[in-house]
């Protein structure tokens, strides 16, 4: 099977590592490391979120919230 050109795929793993997750969290318990939520919407507004981002409108994270 042939790839189309201008399609690629990469392979991710992730660790279940828990010292690894524990330095990860440090700085943000410690309140040294900051996260620019600029909006938090429901899960019935993703696809809008998504076409925002797409669109370059969204400044900051937007937390999908239930």
């Amino acid at each position: 099977m042939r790839t189309p050109v201008g399609v690629g795929a990469m392979r991710m793993v992730a660790r279940n590592d828990v010292a690894h997750l524990a330095a990860l969290v440090e700085p943000v318990d410690a309140a040294a490391l900051g996260i620019d939520i600029s909006a938090s919407r429901p899960p019935a507004d993703l696809a809008d979120v998504h076409r925002l981002g797409e669109a370059g409108r969204i400044r900051g994270e937007v937390l999908i919230v239930p």
